[in-house]
């Protein structure tokens, strides 16, 4: 079944309790592996101090947002220590030089024992130095010579906002075929979204007909209201949806009085029911701000609550 034909959003109130057991049941199956995001700044209070509400082996990941490498590589080590998994992630357009990406991918693995990383373009209109794109920064060699063997890439289900969809194709393709060659393990993430319409578009018309069955994880906001997502959104690069809210009021008024995670999660998992399949692997949250909130509401998800319920919404 064409999964662009699963994305109409399911009645709950036609689900009956048996389908709706099998929707909340993938819904926790898309979750219990769930990622995160934070900023460098935020790792030693939302992680380093006291207890941590994350699971074991959690995938954290690590937003270039400083621009400083050694609070990037700090933050990680936090992570590391704490027994989650951080995964910076490594913007080839903000490095100067080689000797500057290869101290801090050494830095990264010889102090944190990163293993895993997002590779991403990154947000400058002229490369700092000699890297251009991602493929360039695979091409040093420098991830597999530091055990690095596992990279995620950005998807775009709403479009880039300056490479078109072919060229991105065949970056994709150049990729895989460079992951394969050095027996490397590429996955993608997609940035942050309101429109699933528009994900499982994406992923019939571009995914399934470049990588078909390549890991992805879908990004979605955490608990945080259209005010604050804004605020962050610029800082961590997802400038296609942030151009979607500030250009559209009447969906940015929509998104702050009635958007909440779990309805996108809902589409998500009656899509992959009524489509046979689970087509994407997991779930990557950015909780612009609320990370205690966001971490406490997939954990009540996860021990039992039933998202088909009303649902959270954006609280603050």
């Amino acid at each position: 079944m064409d999964l662009s034909e699963a994305q109409p959003r399911v009645d709950k109130s036609a689900l009956g309790p048996f389908r709706g057991c099998v929707i909340n049941s993938a819904i926790r199956e898309l979750i219990e592996d769930y990622s995160i995001e934070i900023l460098p700044k935020e790792a030693e209070a939302r992680i380093g101090i006291g207890p941590c509400r994350l699971r074991a082996g959690t995938r954290v990941y690590i937003a270039y947002a400083s621009g400083c490498p050694e609070e990037i590589v700090e933050a990680a080590r936090i992570v590391h220590e704490k027994g989650l998994l951080p995964v910076p992630h490594i913007p080839a357009r903000r490095f100067e030089s080689f000797s500057e990406l290869s101290g801090f991918i050494e830095a990264l693995a010889r102090r944190a024992s990163v293993r895993q990383v997002l590779l991403i373009g990154g947000d400058n209109k002229e490369p700092a130095g000699q890297f251009e794109a991602t493929i360039d920064v695979l091409r040093t060699g420098l991830l597999q010579s530091n055990g690095i063997r596992t990279f995620g890439v950005a998807g775009h289900p709403e479009g880039h906002p300056v490479v078109d969809q072919e060229a991105m194709r065949r970056a994709l393709f150049e990729k895989q075929a460079y992951a394969t060659k050095w027996g490397m393990d590429l996955y993608m993430v997609t940035q942050f979204l309101f429109d699933t319409q528009k994900l499982f578009a994406w992923h019939v018309d571009f995914v399934e007909r470049t990588l078909p069955g390549v890991a992805i994880d879908v990004g979605l906001p955490g608990l945080a209201k259209a005010t604050t997502l804004l605020r962050f959104a610029k800082e961590c690069g997802v400038k296609t949806s942030l151009g979607m809210l500030t250009k559209n009021a009447a969906r940015a008024f929509k998104l702050a009085t009635n958007f909440s995670p779990e309805e996108s999660l809902i589409d998500l998992a009656s899509g992959a029911w009524r489509a046979g399949k689970a087509p994407f692997r997991s779930v990557h949250f950015f909780p612009f701000g609320s990370f205690e909130r966001t971490t406490a509401w997939l954990e009540t998800l996860l021990s039992g609550r039933s998202p088909l319920d009303e649902p959270a919404r954006f609280t603050g």
